[in-house]
């Protein structure tokens, strides 16, 4: 499953970067904008509803392709139950993005973006900080992949508003206390996008 989705990951950015050049420019430099985008991505874990909060930093290149990098994580614990036990949780989570929009310069316009990263679980049964995480009684790691559609709304030349549906893909070895299906789910997605845009 794994490798899968590493070579499905390198055969969408080959083909998001070649779409992205014009056609007619293939001699000149591609035009490379940067951007922020502060997010917040609201599912489910643990049967409770729950937030990321994340901050993404990256370039456009052309106008229409994406790519950057990410970090999302839990700004206050879960509380929760985990194998029948009271517990508090954090999720942590980090990696590279590509992406691709399409009719960027008009007011209301789609996309598409894939992020894959490496992400952290930790839970214990007292409330630790957010500086405490390796201190938490127990450690879960693993690979993190997360597809998403959304829509972009032109605000300004320099802010855009970002809504759509995204869906976390959680990989990791050891499944005895914290399955997938307590991980995985459909989540809705916010965010505010800053940069040069026209």
């Amino acid at each position: 499953m794994k490798r899968t989705a590493l070579v499905l990951l390198f055969l969408l950015s080959i083909n998001l970067i070649i779409s992205g050049q014009n056609k007619d420019s293939v001699a000149t430099k591609p035009n490379l904008r940067f951007y922020g985008n502060a997010f917040h991505h609201h599912h489910d874990f643990f049967q409770k509803a729950f937030s990321f909060q994340g901050l993404e930093l990256g370039t456009m290149i052309n106008r229409n392709v994406i790519l950057g990098v990410y970090t999302s994580f839990f700004a206050s614990n879960l509380n929760s139950v985990v194998n029948n036990q009271p517990q508090y949780i954090w999720i942590g989570q980090a990696g590279i993005n590509i992406g691709k929009l399409w009719f960027e310069q008009n007011w209301i316009h789609p996309g598409c973006q894939l992020n894959a990263g490496i992400f952290s679980l930790r839970t214990d049964d007292r409330n630790f900080g957010l500086f405490e995480t390796n201190e938490a009684a127990f450690q879960l790691n693993g690979a993190v992949f997360s597809p998403q559609v959304f829509g972009e709304f032109n605000v300004t030349n320099w802010f855009r508003i970002r809504t759509g549906l995204s869906y976390n893909f959680y990989m990791y070895n050891d499944h005895s206390t914290i399955s997938t299906a307590d991980l995985q789910h459909l989540s809705f997605t916010f965010g505010m996008v800053f940069g040069r845009f026209k």
